[in-house]
C-alpha cells in the first residue's frame, strides 16, 4: 500500500512474496506471481515493511540506497533502519560530532528529552488535561536514561486516559494492554511503533542531509544501525502519539490481524492522521513540522560546529497547527 501527503509519500508493504528490481529507478513489488505492481524510488520518501517474512532482492537495496531511500522493517524482534551507504567526505560537522565530550552529548540530549516531555504536556493540554510536571533527578547520581525512564512511565500513565474508557476497556479485555510496551501485540502499540517507524526514516534523511553520521549516536547505544536517529526523533515522537490518540478517538477500526500485524485499514487510519498533523502548518510562520525535521537537522549540526546559541530543538503544540479536518 502508498500512503501520501503532500510531497510526502510513504510505501508499505505486507503480505508481500517478493520485492526486486524493475529498472534503473523503479521496484517491483509482487504479492503473487500474478500480481506485481511497479513503484518509482524517485516519488518516495521511504519503503516500510511489516513483518519478517520478506523476501527482498539485493538488487532493491543497492538501487533504494542510490537514491537515499530509507528502508524501516518492522517485526517481533522490534524496529530496523538500514540506511543509505552515503559517501561523504570528512567534514567539519562529523569530526566535531566524533570528539564532542560526554558532557557535551549530555546537554543536547537532554534539552531534546525536555523538548519531548513538553511536547507530550502540550498534548495532554490539547484535550483539557493537566499535565505532570517533569521530575528533577539531575543532581542526585541518576543517569540520563534513568531519569528519562521515569518521566516516561510518568507521562505515558496519563497519555493513556486520553484513550476513550470503552476502547481502553477492549484494549485490555482482547489483548491484554498494559500501557506503552513496544513489542506489545495490541493496536495501540503496533500503532505507536509503526509511526515512530516513520519518524525514523524522515529523520534519517533530514540527518544525512545535514552531514551528520546517523551511526554515531548521544544517547542510544550503538548497537542501534542508527542511534543518533532515535536521540533526534525523540522531540518528534508526541505528534505520532497525538496521531494515533486521534484515530482511537475518532473510532476509526484498529485491528491486528493474524499475523500479527496492523490491518492494512488500520495502517491506513493512523497513517492518514499522522500526515494531516506533520504537513499541517504552524501557525505565524510558514512552516511545517516536516519542513522543521530538515531545518532543525542543520540547527543541531551547528550546533555540534560548536555555536552554542543555536536553538535546535522542537517542541510539539497541536494548539499551534492549522490541522485540516
Amino acid at each position: 500500500m502508498s500512503l501520501r501527503g503532500r510531497g510526502l509519500r510513504v510505501v508499505f508493504v505486507k503480505n508481500v512474496s517478493l520485492i526486486s528490481r524493475k529498472s534503473r529507478s523503479s521496484i517491483l513489488i509482487c504479492y503473487d506471481p500474478n500480481k506485481c505492481r511497479e513503484t518509482n524510488v524517485r516519488d518516495i520518501e521511504a519503503l516500510v515493511m511489516l513483518g519478517s517474512e520478506i523476501n527482498v532482492k539485493s538488487g532493491v537495496i543497492s538501487l533504494l540506497s542510490s537514491f537515499n531511500v530509507p528502508v524501516v522493517v518492522i517485526s517481533k524482534l522490534g524496529t530496523a533502519i538500514f540506511s543509505a551507504p552515503v559517501v561523504t567526505l570528512y567534514n567539519e560537522v562529523r569530526r566535531r560530532q566524533y570528539i564532542m565530550t560526554d558532557e557535551e552529548r549530555e546537554e543536547i540530549m537532554l534539552n531534546v528529552l525536555f523538548a519531548k516531555f513538553r511536547g507530550f504536556a502540550n498534548v495532554l493540554r490539547y484535550y483539557g488535561f493537566i499535565p505532570p510536571e517533569i521530575v528533577e533527578l539531575r543532581g542526585q547520581g541518576v543517569s540520563v536514561l534513568q531519569w528519562e525512564a521515569v518521566n516516561s512511565r510518568v507521562f505515558w500513565s496519563e497519555i493513556l486516559k486520553l484513550l476513550p474508557p470503552n476502547v481502553l476497556e477492549e484494549l485490555k479485555l482482547k489483548y491484554g494492554f498494559e500501557g506503552r510496551r513496544p513489542r506489545a501485540v495490541d493496536p495501540f502499540n503496533k500503532s505507536v511503533s509503526l509511526l515512530y517507524a516513520l519518524l525514523y526514516a524522515i529523520c534519517l534523511r533530514a540527518l544525512l542531509a545535514s552531514g551528520l553520521d546517523p551511526t554515531y549516536g548521544l544517547h542510544h547505544k550503538t548497537r542501534y544501525s542508527t542511534p543518533l536517529v532515535y536521540d533526534y526523533s525523540e522531540m518528534f515522537k508526541p505528534l505520532a502519539v497525538h496521531a494515533v490518540i486521534k484515530a482511537f478517538k475518532a473510532r476509526k477500526i484498529l485491528e491486528v490481524g493474524e499475523d500479527g500485524e496492523l490491518t492494512k485499514e488500520s495502517v491506513n487510519a493512523i497513517a492518514e492522521e499522522f500526515f494531516k498533523l506533520i504537513k499541517a502548518r504552524i501557525q505565524g510562520t510558514r512552516y511545517t513540522i516536516q519542513r522543521l525535521i530538515y531545518i532543525n537537522a542543520f540547527r543541531l549540526a551547528d550546533r555540534i560546529k560548536g555555536n552554542a546559541n543555536t536553538n535546535y530543538t522542537f517542541t510539539y503544540n497541536p494548539k499551534k497547527l492549522k490541522i485540516p479536518q
